[in-house]
């Protein structure tokens, strides 16, 4: 029987652990999935108005325990890192793959009108500078709409998951058949994803994205 491979999930809030694991478990009960998070390094993001070198060493720290306990690809889940990727790869000894980069690339690959839905304002111009930094690698048109599912991350920080995911639903449903293409742009909305049946758009989110990214570069690797 086949060593089932091992998939590092890198994280700073407990919001992004629940949408990957249970994808995972759910849709590729063949992988391993190892959970590094650091639940207090957003708030101290925040706190300081960006990353310092403090806030830094803590990722690495992560980063270094995943290559250092046998894994075979790190998927980071958080959005603040996604444009220190390449550094990252550059200094570790496995894959590195952005969930969002992920998510936003293969949402660019697709014809059609889309549309990005997100829940915090603060990831807004990251996810629009994002979608439109893939769509130029890929040579093709970056017009896109960003969509607000207001309401949704306060009640995301309340606890109120089950609230937050009702919201998020509702905004796809009400967007599909405008669109070609839906976008979730925090892996915290992927929950609202979940048996969700649309007439016309195809729908995107990390999880689901990043994990293929990941079996993909598993298979070219051998």
């Amino acid at each position: 029987m086949a060593e089932k491979k091992k998939i590092a999930l890198v994280s700073i809030t407990i919001n992004a652990v629940g949408p990957m694991t249970d994808y995972i478990a759910a849709n590729h009960p063949e992988l391993r999935v190892t959970n590094y998070l650091d639940g207090f390094l957003m708030e101290k993001i925040k706190q300081e108005g960006g990353i310092t070198d403090e806030s830094m060493g803590r990722m690495l720290h992560m980063l270094t325990s995943a290559c250092r306990d046998g894994n075979d690809v790190i998927i980071i889940t958080c959005t603040v890192f996604t444009k220190y990727r390449e550094q990252f790869e550059k200094l570790f000894s496995l894959p590195i793959i952005s969930a969002d980069s992920a998510m936003l690339t293969e949402t660019a690959s697709h014809d059609g009108r889309t549309a990005i839905i997100y829940s915090f304002p603060g990831t807004y111009n990251t996810t629009l500078n994002g979608y439109r930094a893939a769509c130029a690698a890929l040579g093709r048109p970056d017009e896109v709409d960003m969509v607000l599912a207001e309401g949704a991350f306060e009640a995301a920080q309340n606890g109120n998951l089950a609230e937050s995911d009702r919201i998020v639903r509702e905004k796809i449903l009400a967007l599909d058949g405008q669109y070609d293409n839906i976008a979730l742009a925090q892996i915290s909305l992927a929950g609202a994803a979940q048996g969700v049946a649309l007439n016309h758009a195809s729908l995107f989110s990390s999880p689901a994205c990043a994990v293929r990214s990941a079996l993909k570069l598993l298979a070219e690797r051998g």
